[in-house]
């Protein structure tokens, strides 16, 4: 028809070039994108730490995943609070009564590689070798990685993930763990900012970081075995956890316990 010039500026635009030397396949993205849509519909902290240890563990294949988090990074890996999937009750025991205090993930120097790279592999800090040697590969653990999740004025994740079919991380999931790390940060300040929040409702409740978690995974009906395993801590201390909770919230069972986290 006389006087149509069409729609479009320019009909023939094309997509960008991917640039070269590219090292994420369209594999790679749907994994990342795998991850995302398994933790952002989590309702709150505690399901968002459940769904992003599975997420890890299912798209990426990594044996053990441990979600740290805390005010500061210093303060994610002193006190260590958070969620842990896949390692049994006897390595974690083992772990706790004889090579804790010289994790080198624990070693002063980890928070600076980790504020200064976002992720690291445990091959790369120094003085690991004895640790892993001695320690990870007669349990099947090749190497590690953390990597550093920054939510802002929230706080911060901090997560460890082994691997135990390569001798060290894959460089291509370090790569992977760098573009994940970018897109889980806004999901985590939210996060962190609602349990700050929610915490902040109880604030007669005077409960050290560890008891409110032991109080929160009580609450959802995990037994003393499950949250001892999921806390990386022993029973007899999430014992000790849940009566200082009952008696601090004046809660005589765990059912009005779960009452009450509710209600908060």
């Amino acid at each position: 028809m006389a006087g149509v010039t069409g729609a479009l500026l320019d009909p023939h635009r094309r997509p960008r070039p991917l640039p070269d030397g590219e090292p994420l396949t369209a594999e790679d993205h749907r994994r990342l994108i795998g991850v995302l849509e398994a933790v952002d519909r989590a309702v709150d902290l505690s399901e968002f730490r459940e769904r992003l240890v599975l997420a890890l563990q299912s798209w990426f294949g990594f044996v053990g995943v441990a979600v740290l988090h805390g005010d500061t990074l210093d303060e994610a890996i002193r006190e260590g609070c958070g969620v842990q999937g896949g390692y049994t009750a006897e390595f974690m025991a083992d772990y706790a009564e004889r090579w804790a205090a010289v994790d080198p993930l624990r070693n002063p120097l980890v928070p600076d590689l980790l504020r200064a790279r976002g992720v690291i592999r445990l091959s790369e800090v120094p003085g690991s070798d004895a640790f892993r040697a001695e320690f990870l590969h007669p349990n099947g653990i090749t190497d590690k990685a953390a990597m550093l999740v920054d939510g802002g004025p929230a706080g911060v994740l901090c997560v460890g993930m082994a691997v135990a079919e390569s001798p060290s991380v894959p460089e291509r999931d370090v790569a992977l763990l760098h573009a994940l790390r970018r897109h889980l940060a806004p999901l985590v300040g939210e996060q962190l900012a609602r349990d700050r929040e929610r915490r902040a409702a109880t604030a007669t409740w005077q409960l050290t970081p560890r008891e409110w978690e032991v109080a929160d995974l009580a609450a959802r009906g995990l037994t003393n075995r499950q949250i001892a395993e999921r806390l990386f801590i022993g029973v007899d201390t999430v014992k000790k956890h849940l009566s200082r909770v009952l008696a601090e919230t004046a809660c005589t069972s765990r059912t009005q316990l779960a009452v009450r986290f509710a209600a908060a």
